[in-house]
């Protein structure tokens, strides 16, 4: 019998989900399950997924990330482990994007499926290396994601995105843009802005739509820019997300999109994110980005 091994975050979203679920889900699908937890302090050490034919991990984006950097450090197979993914976290950015269903209940593994090719960015800093699965970048999202671990958010996940959307047009508002240079295939790109990011999903943070054609599977990024003589149009978009009212044609005049494959970036605030994780005190540091030659793979409903 075939085994599935499976990843699981207890804490994730609103917690209610079970060790016991997992495992059913795996043995009413006809395979194996062997079971870890997140909560455990060395499951990175113990993690061990040999014997397995694919891995389902159950938690949201930043356990995605946990298991991604897991495996991404032990390349012992020609080709990865497939990753059926239950999305139990709140924004759950990267299984909207690849169109997995929401709820628990709908998932069935089947291993006779193709899985997709969901590739990444290696990024090379201050003499250290690093990834990103989802986004990496600079201006308002770094200081989206300090101010919201200072404050008490819902529990409830809509309630939760909402919020953080509110805190996002607070910051908008009052952010001071920030200088910029972007060298990226051959092109030089110079200013002031509230935004920068490489986009590899079109979502980020909040469920917020910021590179509608970005597909992790299309091997190149989306360069994102919002300049800051466009604070007023995205004062109005945001508004316009929180009323549940935004328009795909109200992001196209606020940002500027360029496909690319590499970049070298300085920025000359101190704060970036690396997907959801916040660095400080980088200050007029370059980074250098580029795709991943290797991928992660997952199923999908697309």
């Amino acid at each position: 019998m075939k085994t599935i091994q499976i990843v699981h975050n207890p804490t994730a979203g609103n917690g209610r989900h079970t060790k016991e679920e997992l495992i059913d889900i795996v043995t009413a699908s006809g395979y194996k399950a062997e079971y870890i937890s997140t909560n455990y302090l060395f499951w990175k050490k113990h993690f061990n997924a040999a014997g397995a034919e694919a891995i389902l991990v159950a938690g949201g984006d930043g356990t995605v990330r946990k298991l991604a950097k897991n495996l991404l450090n032990k390349k012992e197979r020609a080709r990865p482990l497939p990753i059926h993914l239950i999305p139990l976290g709140t924004a759950n950015n990267i299984s909207k994007v690849l169109n997995i269903a929401q709820h628990k209940e709908s998932h069935k593994i089947d291993l006779d499926r193709n899985p997709s090719r969901f590739s990444y960015g290696k990024i090379k800093s201050l003499g250290n290396k690093d990834f990103f699965l989802e986004s990496f970048g600079f201006g308002i999202f770094p200081k989206l994601i300090a101010e919201m671990k200072k404050r008490k958010t819902p529990d409830d996940p809509e309630e939760k995105l909402n919020k953080t959307l509110e805190v996002l047009l607070e910051i908008v508002k009052s952010y001071k843009p920030k200088k910029a240079k972007i060298e990226t295939d051959g092109a030089t790109i110079k200013g002031s802005f509230l935004l920068v990011e490489l986009m590899n999903v079109k979502l980020i943070g909040p469920n917020f739509l910021l590179a509608p054609s970005a597909v992790p599977s299309d091997k190149h990024f989306d360069l994102v820019l919002i300049p800051e003589e466009k604070r007023k149009e995205l004062e109005s978009h945001i508004g316009n997300l929180i009323k549940d009212k935004a328009q795909e044609q109200d992001l196209e005049k606020l940002v500027t999109i360029i496909p690319v494959q590499k970049a070298k970036m300085k920025w000359s605030g101190s704060h970036i994110h690396i997907d959801d994780n916040l660095k400080r005190n980088y200050f007029r540091k370059n980074f250098k980005i580029k795709l991943a030659e290797d991928y992660l793979e997952f199923f999908t409903d697309i």
